[in-house]
Parts: structure tokens; C-alpha cells; sequence
């Protein structure tokens, strides 16, 4: 009976143990190229760089608007994955000051992000979509050609909605550095 009770107790632990992911600290640029699995595909053309105004960039490629505030905004390729699930409970469940606007923008369609954010408790963060015509993965240098989703990374914007930090993962099957992210903006908050 005991041997029972071990083995339950072992298994109980083994598959509640999530593995973690791995975390990504290299930086690519926009507009250039990214691996999935160690297989390289390419970005379309297009520029975004520290100091850039992103609000205006969301303004003229989406229908939705963001504030002039100290940002977070996460970007994935598809919320219903397993890494972009961790990255966006990662971007909701931390120890975040309450005034920094958490944004997530994927492929993803607006219902499905709802979806998402329902049944994963992440209703904390405003989900951003660019499924109409991908404009604003096109014009930042951020859309895949080969699949036409967005690659993985995180922007930190200023209070006057300027981007302060960047960074996108060379490898989009791991994280970009989350916390690192985190701490800057949580700096950026006066």
C-alpha cells in the first residue's frame, strides 16, 4: 500500500511540474531573420528602433489605440501555443506596478484573444490584433514571410509612449527576456 501511495505521489508531482522554457537574451533586428527550431525564415522589411514613437505606429497600422503611458507590450506569434501561452502569463501573473499598460499583439483573431484571455484568467492585459492585413508586422520588420505570423519579443515604452527597450528573439521557439523587461519598465514609473 505504501509502494501505491509513493508511486501516486511521484506522478502527481511529475506531471504537475511544468518544465521551464527557455529564456532567449540575444537581440535581433527587425527586418532581417529569425530560426523556428533552428530552421531560418525571414522578416519583411521594415524598421523599428529604440526612441521610435510606437503609439503613432499602432495608430496608423490598427484599429485599436494606446495611451501615452509607460508600456509593456508582448509580441507573439499565436496565444494558443505553449511559449507564447508562458510569455503572456508571464506578462500577466508578475510583480508589475499597476500604472504600466500590459499589451499583448499577435496574429491571432480578436475572438480568440478574448477566448484566451477568459480562460487562461489573463483579462489584466489589452490584446491587440493584427490579422486584417498583417500592417503592422509589415511595417515594423516583426511579420514572418513564410507563415505571415509575427516573431517573438518585447518592447518597453516611456511614458510619452516611445520605445525605451526592445528586444527579439533570435530563436522564437524560446522567450525573450521577460524580466528584464519587467524591471525597466517598472523604473520607467514615476
Amino acid at each position: 500500500m505504501k509502494f501505491i501511495t509513493l508511486i501516486s505521489i511521484f506522478l502527481f508531482v511529475a506531471c504537475a511540474h511544468k518544465p521551464e522554457m527557455k529564456v532567449n537574451h540575444q537581440n535581433i533586428q527587425p527586418g532581417t531573420k529569425v530560426k523556428a527550431g533552428g530552421k531560418e525564415l525571414n522578416l519583411h522589411q521594415g524598421k523599428l528602433k529604440e526612441g521610435d514613437d510606437f503609439v503613432s505606429i499602432i495608430k496608423n497600422t490598427n484599429d485599436q489605440e494606446i495611451e501615452k503611458k509607460v508600456s509593456i507590450i508582448s509580441i507573439v506569434p499565436s496565444i494558443d501555443t505553449p511559449v507564447c501561452e508562458e510569455q503572456t502569463h508571464i506578462l500577466g501573473e508578475s510583480d508589475i506596478h499597476p500604472n504600466i499598460e500590459l499589451i499583448t499583439i499577435s496574429r491571432d483573431l480578436p475572438m480568440a484573444q478574448t477566448r484566451f484571455a477568459k480562460l487562461a484568467k489573463l483579462e489584466n492585459i489589452t490584446y491587440l490584433s493584427d490579422y486584417k492585413d498583417a500592417s503592422f508586422g509589415k511595417k515594423t520588420g516583426l511579420l514572418i514571410k513564410e507563415n505571415a505570423l509575427l516573431t517573438r519579443g518585447v518592447i518597453v515604452l516611456d511614458q510619452n509612449g516611445k520605445i525605451h527597450h526592445m528586444q527579439f528573439v533570435d530563436e522564437i521557439t524560446e522567450l525573450p527576456d521577460m524580466k528584464k523587461a519587467i524591471s525597466i519598465a517598472n523604473k520607467l514609473v514615476k
